[in-house]
């Protein structure tokens, strides 16, 4: 059985490792840091969360979204994703990647500017195979 000295002294560590956990989780995610300035000063994106995302079926039918009104597939390996009146795309770094199952030569590209969907609140997704050409392949798509 542990003695008072070793309790204590195991306490205090745990204390302390504690301490400096949360210091170095607010040096790195808080808002006043260097590098939080310095993000949001080289295109103004706006990260801390996801306010859009979606599971997408190669036929362009959403499995799961939030943030999300509709996906139109308008093309062969084509699709606008639409998004909720409050959030703009072009205000953000959107991420789509190929869903499990795809085949291992099929990539996914994301945009966010004008496109074949217009302009406004939306993404286009382009999905294909690196072999060539356009391919329909499920994806899912992440609007911070």
């Amino acid at each position: 059985m542990p003695n008072k000295t070793t309790v204590l002294m195991l306490t205090a560590a745990t204390a302390l490792g504690i301490g400096a956990g949360v210091a170095a989780n607010a040096a790195i995610g808080g808002t006043s840091t260097p590098q939080a300035t310095a993000r949001a000063a080289i295109g103004g994106a706006i990260t801390p969360h996801a306010t859009a995302a979606a599971v997408v079926k190669a036929n362009g039918a959403v499995v799961r979204s939030t943030g999300v009104t509709a996906v139109r597939r308008i093309a062969i390996g084509q699709y606008c994703v639409y998004l909720e009146p409050n959030i703009d795309a072009t205000k953000t770094i959107p991420v789509a990647t190929k869903m499990w199952g795809a085949p291992w030569s099929a990539t996914v590209l994301v945009y966010s500017g004008n496109t074949a969907c217009g302009t406004g609140r939306h993404v286009f997704v382009g999905t294909g195979y690196t072999t060539g050409g356009a391919h329909d392949v499920p994806f899912h798509v992440v609007v911070p």
